[in-house]
């Protein structure tokens, strides 16, 4: 549903989308979480209203500043999130002038601030700081990436330090992904399991998960990392050599990682133990590239499907789609199938062993002989 007004556009998603999920806690209210939006170029603001619209949001979206000052008033109910342009095309205000103002009332202190801006250069990185704007996102950005943050910021205390999040609600390849697209330095942190990774101005500059660092370390993280993380702020957090930029990631990494959990949600857990149906292969064998064989030595009944991933010299989404075609085959099954399918005799009959009588003793006569 639509409504306009004379300088601002109302976008509301449709009743049956669920709302946005705006924090780790469950909101309290039915209320949908509204996103102010400014961008003057029409096409751009289009398609990133049409994102945020489509992922649960309302958003309120104008081509210049002064169309939403009205909807930041006292009798007005406030928006959740701000995406503003850092500059102003017209001669009007500017995101970072809305910032400081934002920040100066204490009714709308609170809100995250995004500014947008054509391009990048540490004087307008230090006014971004001065108004304590919480990130600066240089165009072109991403549907994708605003979507990720308004998830990840609305309904959360402006410039944060730090917040928390979940893997169910966003993915470590997702926030990533958003983060790298900002000029902010920091660290995400898993909390259930041993893993960690860096990032400066646009850069992953170091990582570590369960043994590994650097870029294995990274994709790994992204791959097996689930549970709760922290997303922490500050330049002291971010040291480290540059390993990968937002486009190397982008291009790379992200579809890997979306593949890799694309094949998780198919069914076969990380935890299976899986064997092979020695019947199933010798029927498929002649239809098999001669690399799979790498992967089948790896199911053995006693590995895990994430042992096998780990250990396997191919890449992790490579093995784990051999996997899950040759379990769609039924070459691959758990290993428990197995045991069942030929459960073991409960009566094992015995070798052959010679039955001696119980008055027999063996080599008797060669001990009497010797005197013993």
């Amino acid at each position: 549903m639509v409504s306009s007004t004379t300088f601002a556009t109302v976008l509301e998603p449709a009743p049956s989308c669920a709302s946005a999920d705006v924090s780790p806690r469950r909101r309290s209210c039915r209320t949908r979480p509204r996103v102010l939006l400014v961008e003057s170029q029409p096409e751009v603001r289009d398609a990133l209203a049409q994102a945020l619209v489509g992922a649960g949001f309302e958003v309120l979206a104008a081509s210049a500043i002064e169309a939403v000052l009205e909807a930041l008033g006292e009798n007005c109910a406030l928006p959740h999130l701000v995406f503003a342009p850092a500059e102003s095309s017209q001669g009007g205000m500017d995101g970072a002038a809305l910032c400081e103002r934002l920040r100066a009332d204490a009714r709308t202190a609170h809100l995250p601030v995004y500014l947008l801006a054509s391009q990048d250069s540490p004087a307008l990185r230090e006014r971004v700081d001065a108004v304590r704007a919480d990130d600066l996102l240089v165009q072109p950005v991403s549907p994708r990436v605003v979507v990720s943050l308004a998830r990840l910021k609305a309904g959360r205390g402006a410039f944060a330090s730090a917040y928390e999040a979940h893997t169910v609600r966003m993915p470590l390849a997702q926030v990533v992904h958003a983060l790298l697209h900002g000029s902010r330095a920091g660290r995400v942190e898993l909390r259930d399991n041993a893993g960690w990774l860096t990032f400066r101005q646009g850069h992953v500059v170091d990582a570590s998960f369960e043994g590994e660092r650097g870029l294995v370390a990274i994709r790994r993280l992204l791959f097996f990392g689930s549970g709760a993380y922290a997303v922490s702020f500050g330049e002291e957090l971010a040291d480290g050599k540059l390993l990968l930029n937002s486009r190397i990631y982008d291009s790379l990494l992200l579809p890997a990682a979306e593949r890799f959990l694309a094949l998780c949600a198919l069914g076969i857990p990380l935890s299976a133990r899986l064997t092979v149906d020695f019947k199933r292969l010798a029927d498929a064998l002649r239809s098999l590239p001669d690399d799979v064989g790498q992967v089948i030595r790896l199911c053995d009944g006693h590995r895990s499907v994430h042992t096998a991933l780990l250990e396997c010299a191919l890449p992790e989404v490579t093995t784990l789609e051999v996997l899950t075609c040759l379990y769609a085959q039924g070459v691959l099954v758990p290993a428990n199938f197995i045991a069942e399918r030929e459960p073991t005799p409960q009566h094992v009959p015995r070798f052959f062993e010679p039955v001696l009588e119980e008055s027999e003793e063996p080599f008797a006569d060669a001990f009497a002989a010797t005197g013993s």
